[in-house]
């Protein structure tokens, strides 16, 4: 795929916020971000056709999408890959899912970071230096957390206060969308993206056999 010829849409609603970025193929760069735990589902899209107007394009103007895939919030997730499935698959273009560790970790740099993302309960999303990717406790975390680790994600804040950690923090509320499509043109392969969970949600056990789990 020729990506320098391409304008790229990115859509993360994988954490507390709805963020949208476009890469135009001139190079411009345009973003918008708002913060909100919930309503993603009724913003997301106003912000897509918002933003495609800022940078003065149209829908049948984007070559492809990228979008977090997971870990995060079970809503958040299926909003932000519910609306890029539907866009990309009524213009044909490619679209690429981006694991929200893999995009935190571009956007915190070189470092011992250890990523932890919200899951709405008492326990962590976590990627930590030597361990697997996993949902851990509170009690958990504290036993392999080391003081010279960087803090990198939204749950960092909770973390903190939580187990009394004197670690070095880099918040995140939202997947910087640069790093989303400094991912999608690493890939070769497109299709639909589907969500990473690292453990099942609070659902029927209908919709757990539906869902994509991993972990």
């Amino acid at each position: 795929m020729n990506w320098p010829h391409l304008n790229i849409l990115a859509v993360d609603t994988a954490m507390n916020a709805c963020g949208v970025g476009i890469r135009r193929n001139d190079g411009m760069f345009f973003s918008n971000m708002e913060l909100m735990e919930r309503g993603q589902a009724e913003r997301l899209m106003p912000m897509i056709l918002e933003l495609v107007k800022a940078a003065d394009l149209t829908l049948a103007d984007i070559g492809a999408y990228a979008v977090t895939n997971g870990p995060g919030t079970f809503t958040g997730l299926r909003v932000g890959l519910s609306t890029v499935r539907a866009l990309a698959q009524a213009s044909g273009k490619r679209a690429h899912g981006i694991s929200t560790f893999d995009a935190l970790a571009d956007a915190a740099g070189e470092g011992n970071n250890c990523i932890l993302i919200e899951t709405k309960r008492t326990d962590y999303y976590v990627r930590a230096p030597g361990q697997p990717d996993q949902c851990m406790s509170p009690d958990d975390l504290r036993a392999i957390i080391r003081d010279d680790w960087i803090l990198v994600g939204d749950a960092v804040g909770r973390a903190i206060t939580e187990l009394g950690l004197p670690n070095k923090a880099k918040p995140f509320t939202s997947v910087p969308p640069e790093y989303l499509i400094a991912r999608a043109q690493q890939m070769t392969e497109g299709g639909l993206p589907e969500p990473v969970y690292l453990r099942g949600a609070d659902v029927s056990i209908a919709r757990k056999k539906a869902a994509n789990i991993v972990g």
